[in-house]
């Protein structure tokens, strides 16, 4: 039974100091959890206790992360699902490391490293794990579950209007700091909606390196906001910040939203490593940690993994997604990266976390963006084109991967959804579509999830160079994150590549006849999504 007088994390540390490996069962479900937490998932209950699991699992996933000799050399990371029906984080301890397979049937034992229990996983034959029958991993939110919609969100329909957007230092911005870039991306987004700084009095922001942001932006802008949202669900954010900002227009809580990001991770002296170290700390993942996932990466190779072992995707339609954004970003006199790629230039990369090679990632950049949102009625009387808002929502399921239920399916397939029901629209009436691509695997799994292909057919959609220029549908028409920029959190550029295409602005990117367009943004691993439609008034 539990000790009350010891928090479920403490005595869960306890157990494998003692080399002992514990998971928790319901007493009102009769499911067994995993992570252990004070609350069942399944249904609410707090009569929880440890128990002792056979340690007879299954690999769900794996990825080898690749790394020089001389820095420890290669190891792997699973996903391994117990046969009581819960999946953790480990890996398999086997030689060679990359020899692990989905499928695999492991035990599970207690070793201790850095003075501390960890449990990891040897493989085991499949005639001594027969007699135990695997129990499926409980499903979580429901991906076909009833569309939330309501009256009043339908009302907000069209509101409010994106009247200004900028970037600034969208590649390397040498010299100078996250506010100063985010700064200047701000004042441009301002001056493009034909207003004064002095007539901003709502602030929507967000940063990795501050859990109080918008203060020290409202001080440094020299603005005084009746609404403030610093909301920070990751990369999405900028796209989750819609919604209220909306609400808080057409409430009269503010007349004028600046929505704003900066980060100059690719040139600051506080770099990746220690915003990773930062993290550690701040967003503690103590189920993942241990094992040394090259998080994020990591966590999008087990999901490209699990991906291709149910569908049969393959390398080179991955690929098809990083040739496509680099088609695009050559188009873009902004984009970072332009020089060509070659499906064989991706196929032929460096691998960093199978399946996963340096071309199925997101460059690393420093850039600013920034947009302004008021009222439509204003945003009518203002220089620029009114870009408007027809629907948006977000979803989140999980924050590590390794509770995610199902790799193949993203909170994205409720986000797009809700924010279609709130738009009136489906994936079909899209004249571009604008998707966060941290990763080649994201804009697979966000095409199927948002409805433009069925689910396992992400792979297919994408051959040919049906994402690219004169290809079936535009997508990440300014080059994504595979290609143009990413400073950390990308989200904030979909939507304002998305406006720019609608304001017939992308020169030779631009696609023709646009008058709808989505944009979506992903936070953390697979984690917080967000999906806005936006249109021009011929179709409010």
């Amino acid at each position: 039974m539990s000790d009350n007088t010891k928090g479920v994390f403490a005595q869960h540390q306890a157990a494998l100091s003692e080399g002992r490996f514990l998971i928790q069962k319901c007493g009102g479900c009769n499911q067994h959890i995993y992570f252990p937490r004070e609350v069942c998932p399944h249904c609410g209950s707090d009569d929880l206790a440890l128990v002792a699991p056979s340690g007879l699992g299954t690999v769900y996933s794996v990825t080898t992360v690749r790394r020089k000799p001389d820095a420890g050399g290669d190891y792997n990371v699973c996903l391994i699902d117990l046969d009581e029906g819960v999946r953790l984080m480990s890996r398999v301890e086997t030689s060679p490391v990359d020899a692990v397979q989905v499928g695999q049937r492991v035990q599970a034992r207690v070793v201790f490293e850095k003075d501390q229990g960890v449990v990891v996983f040897d493989p085991v034959s499949t005639a001594a794990a027969a007699a135990t029958a695997a129990k499926p991993v409980p499903r979580g939110p429901a991906a076909s579950a009833a569309v939330h919609t309501s009256s009043g969100l339908q009302a907000l329909r069209g509101s409010a209007a994106i009247a200004g957007v900028a970037t600034f230092g969208c590649g390397e911005a040498t010299g100078f700091t996250e506010m100063e870039v985010l700064a200047r991306a701000a004042r441009a987004a301002v001056a493009d909606a034909g207003l004064k700084m002095s007539d901003i009095d709502g602030l929507c922001t967000a940063s990795v390196l501050s859990t109080m942001w918008p203060m020290p932006v409202t001080e440094y802008l020299g603005i005084n906001p009746r609404y403030i949202n610093g909301t920070m669900v990751g990369g999405s954010s900028f796209v989750a910040h819609l919604l209220p900002a909306m609400m808080a227009l057409q409430s009269g809580q503010c007349n004028a939203v600046l929505v704003c990001y900066g980060s100059t991770q690719r040139t600051s002296t506080f770099g990746r490593a220690e915003i990773a170290q930062a993290r550690r700390v701040m967003d503690p993942q103590p189920y993942e940690t241990p094992y040394a996932p090259m998080q994020p990466l990591s966590a999008y190779a087990l999901a490209t993994r699990r991906h291709m072992h149910e569908f049969g995707t393959t390398r080179r339609q991955l690929a098809e997604v990083a040739v496509a954004a680099r088609a695009w970003a050559q188009r873009n006199p902004e984009a970072f990266m332009r020089d060509p790629l070659s499906i064989d230039d991706v196929l032929k990369a460096r691998m960093v976390s199978d399946p996963l090679s340096v071309r199925d990632c997101c460059l690393v950049t420093d850039g600013g963006g920034a947009f302004v949102l008021t009222r439509a009625d204003r945003a009518r009387d203002l220089p620029q084109k009114p870009v408007y808002v027809l629907g948006n929502a977000t979803a989140n399921w999980n924050r590590q991967v390794s509770s995610m239920h199902d790799l193949t399916v993203t909170a994205a397939s409720q986000s797009g959804r809700e924010a279609f029901a709130m738009a009136g629209l489906k994936p079909a009436d899209m004249d571009v579509v604008q998707l966060y691509d941290a990763f080649t695997i994201n804009t697979l799994l966000f095409l199927e999830d948002l409805g433009f292909c069925k689910k396992g057919e992400g792979g297919a959609f994408v051959e040919g160079g049906a994402i690219a220029p004169g290809g079936r549908l535009a997508v990440n028409t300014n080059g994504g994150g595979l290609s143009c920029t990413h400073p950390g959190m990308y989200g904030i550029f979909t939507v304002i590549e998305a406006v720019r295409q609608l304001r017939g602005e992308g020169g030779e990117r631009q696609v023709q006849g646009v008058k709808t367009a989505l944009a979506h943004g992903n936070g953390g691993t697979l984690s917080s999504q967000s999906t806005a439609i936006f249109g021009l008034e011929e179709v409010l």
